[in-house]
């Protein structure tokens, strides 16, 4: 499942998009129709990277929220623009299940954010996945 980085990036977006409609229609469409969609839309191929990540998303949804809401508490989870609600999750999601390096985690869900977020989405983002990242004892491997 070896990717570049450019590939990996164009996973993580379809896994934003995919994650994206499929809570936003309240679960009520099979998941691997809107993996099918997002994937024809965006003319890409079936990305096995972004499946994984969003079965790994959904499989630990719960606890996933819980620490969002623990490292924005501030904002009640239900008041996160959804885009960035999906976008937390997954980069949550990736920081505690994947061995990505977290320095390229956090960078990619920022630039996630400054895509499709609002103004000021890729700040936030940038504050709770790095707080988590701390809480976890990662390094960012930036030098830090």
């Amino acid at each position: 499942m070896s990717q570049n980085k450019k590939e990996r990036h164009e996973s993580r977006i379809i896994a934003v998009k995919t994650l994206f409609v499929y809570l936003s229609r309240e679960e009520r469409v099979k998941l691997e129709d809107v993996f099918s969609h997002v994937v024809e839309v965006d003319e890409k191929e079936k990305d096995d990277f972004a499946e994984i990540l969003v079965h790994t998303a959904l499989e630990n949804i719960a606890k996933v929220r819980l620490i969002v809401k623990a490292f924005a508490p501030e904002f009640p989870f239900e008041k996160i623009a959804p885009i960035n609600r999906v976008v937390l999750i997954l980069g949550v999601c990736e920081l505690k299940y994947f061995d990505t390096p977290p320095i390229v985690v956090i960078n990619e869900y920022i630039e996630i954010a400054k895509e499709f977020g609002e103004e000021r989405s890729a700040s936030f983002i940038n504050g709770v996945l790095d707080a988590f990242r701390k809480s976890i004892g990662k390094q960012r491997e930036d030098g830090e």
